[in-house]
C-alpha cells in the first residue's frame, strides 16, 4: 500500500490530506443524521406542546440546550418574538432559516472535494506524463524502461485515487442531501403545527 502511494506522486499527499479530512466530517455527519432520524413523533409532539403552551416563559429557553432540531428552531422563535407575539411567522422564518446552517454544515467542503480530487488526479497524470517523456530521447536507442514506466503508474494512480476521493465523497454528499430534504420537511410541518396552536392560545 505503502509502495502505491509513493507511486503516485507529490499529488498524493494533497489528496491524503483531502481523504481524511472528509472521512471526519462525513462520520460526524453520519452520526448526526443518524441521531436525528432516531427522534419519533411522539418527541416532536411533545416538544410542541412544551413550547406553545400558554403559560410557557420565554426565558426558559435559555436552560437546557437540546440537539433536536425541531426544538431549536421553536427556542430561537420564543426568543425573538418574546415582546411582540404578532410576528410568529416571521420568527419562524428566520429560525428555519438557521436551522439549514446545521444540516449543510460541511456541505461546502465536500463539494469543494468532489471538484478539487478528480483535478488533482489530472494533475497527478499530466506530472507523470512528463516525467515518462522526460526519459524519451527521440533517435536513440538508450530508454531507461525502468524511469518510463515509474511515471506512466504516477500518472494512473494519481488518477485513480483523485477519482476514488471524489467519487466517495459524492456518494456521501448525496445519501445526506436526501436526509435533509425529509428532515427539513418533517421539521417545516411541525413548524406549521406549532404556530396553528401557539395563534390559538391567545
Amino acid at each position: 500500500m505503502l509502495k502505491i502511494f509513493q507511486s503516485g506522486g507529490i499529488v498524493m499527499w494533497p489528496l491524503l490530506i483531502l481523504s481524511i479530512t472528509n472521512l471526519s466530517c462525513i462520520f460526524e455527519r453520519f452520526l448526526y443524521w443518524n441521531r436525528v432520524k432516531n427522534i419519533d413523533s411522539n418527541q416532536l409532539n411533545k416538544i410542541i406542546e412544551k413550547y406553545s403552551a400558554k403559560n410557557y416563559s420565554s426565558n426558559k429557553t435559555k436552560i437546557n440546550i437540546s440537539n433536536i432540531p425541531l426544538e431549536k428552531v421553536l427556542r430561537k422563535t420564543i426568543l425573538i418574538c418574546a415582546e411582540n407575539k404578532n410576528n410568529i411567522d416571521i420568527a419562524l422564518s428566520i429560525s428555519l432559516k438557521a436551522l439549514e446552517v446545521d444540516f449543510n454544515r460541511f456541505n461546502i467542503l465536500f463539494s469543494t472535494t468532489i471538484t478539487v480530487a478528480p483535478l488533482l488526479g489530472l494533475l497527478g497524470t499530466v506530472l507523470g506524463l512528463i516525467n515518462s517523456f522526460a526519459f524519451i530521447k527521440l533517435g536513440t536507442g538508450g530508454i531507461n524502461a525502468d524511469q518510463v514506466t515509474g511515471g506512466i503508474s504516477e500518472a494512473l494512480v494519481s488518477t485513480a485515487a483523485g477519482l476514488i476521493v471524489a467519487i466517495v465523497t459524492l456518494v456521501f454528499l448525496n445519501y445526506f442531501s436526501v436526509i435533509k430534504r425529509k428532515e427539513m420537511q418533517k421539521v417545516y410541518e411541525y413548524a406549521g403545527y406549532f404556530e396553528i396552536m401557539f395563534n390559538n392560545r391567545n
